[in-house]
């Protein structure tokens, strides 16, 4: 009972931050509250997509297969340690340049898996958690490089859903342009592929 109380009212109540806490990209180039997406927003769309494009992947590639279970859990959980924090804006990246930034994430990330691990009493439960949590910070597998990059595509999703909104345009040409710049490294065709007809619907919207 003990394990089950801690899961549920610790890890899941902590969890559950991420439903209230926005996504302050949004809220630098003024969206207002009332429209922003929030982390727990963003992390389901992520899965969403995550599911939907490996399985395309794994039906048109069927040689170079991703797994899918692996696939769900990182894109499920891929913001959770933000519950312990705040959204992490690209600003912060530019106040503190590159470098020290990814030693500032790597450390605040490592800190916060560790409080959220912490809350897991079964040992097994743990581990397991624990090495997702690794692998999403290191980026070594197929999987969790196909999520990075799944990750930055829904950013320009939501961007485009906020054009088509009515916004300008223009508060989302950084977006565009570091997600696409991270997307040059992109080795999956499934996402790839859906680059150009994003920028053809933005396009269109700015006719």
């Amino acid at each position: 009972m003990e394990e089950l109380y801690q899961l549920v009212y610790g890890f899941i109540q902590s969890a559950i931050q991420l439903k209230r806490l926005p996504r302050h990209g949004w809220i630098r180039v003024g969206i207002p509250l009332s429209d922003v997406e929030s982390v727990a927003d963003h992390a389901y769309n992520t899965a969403m997509l995550s599911l939907l494009l490996s399985d395309l992947h794994n039906a048109l590639y069927p040689e170079q297969q991703l797994k899918t279970e692996i696939v769900m859990r990182l894109a499920i959980i891929h913001d959770l340690p933000e519950c312990r924090y705040q959204d992490f804006d690209r600003q912060v990246e530019i106040l503190l340049g590159k470098d020290r930034y990814q030693e500032f994430k790597s450390q605040v990330l490592t800190s916060a898996s560790t409080e959220l691990l912490s809350l897991i009493l079964n040992e097994t439960v743990k581990q397991q958690w624990k090495e997702t949590f690794i692998e999403l910070q290191s980026k070594e597998s197929v999987e969790s490089k196909f999520v990075s990059y799944v990750d930055k595509m829904e950013l320009l999703v939501q961007a485009l859903s906020y054009e088509s909104l009515g916004y300008n345009s223009f508060l989302f040409d950084s977006f565009w342009e570091t997600s696409k710049k991270h997307l040059l490294l992109c080795p999956f065709d499934v996402i790839n592929d859906i680059i150009p007809i994003l920028e053809e619907e933005r396009a269109n919207l700015d006719k």
